[in-house]
């Protein structure tokens, strides 16, 4: 009986969780060739689940780059909103 239980709270969490409009992420530039971006939640995006903007239309993209991105439509689109600048660590310098 528990195991229906937690079948049920766990489909109510993943069904709130694809009805949230949007939510923000970031992601890494894996591979540059054709644009493929790894969220935080180690989903892979290639450039058709990307909406981007004109800003970042001509860009070339390299691997490594962080990005700020806006989830729509449960996850279906993302929209690049901007590319993250971090600090070198102490280390790297």
């Amino acid at each position: 009986m528990n195991d229906i239980g937690d079948i049920v709270k766990m489909l109510a969490r993943e069904t709130v969780e694809e009805t949230k409009p949007v939510s923000v992420v970031t992601g890494e530039v894996i591979e540059d060739d054709e644009l493929v971006v790894e969220t935080e939640q180690k989903l892979q995006l290639t450039r058709s689940f990307l909406i981007i903007g004109k800003l970042f239309e001509q860009k070339i993209w390299n691997k490594g780059d962080r990005l700020l991105l806006l989830r729509c439509d449960g996850g279906q689109k993302y929209v690049v909103l901007d590319i993250l600048h971090e600090e070198k660590r102490e280390e790297e310098e």
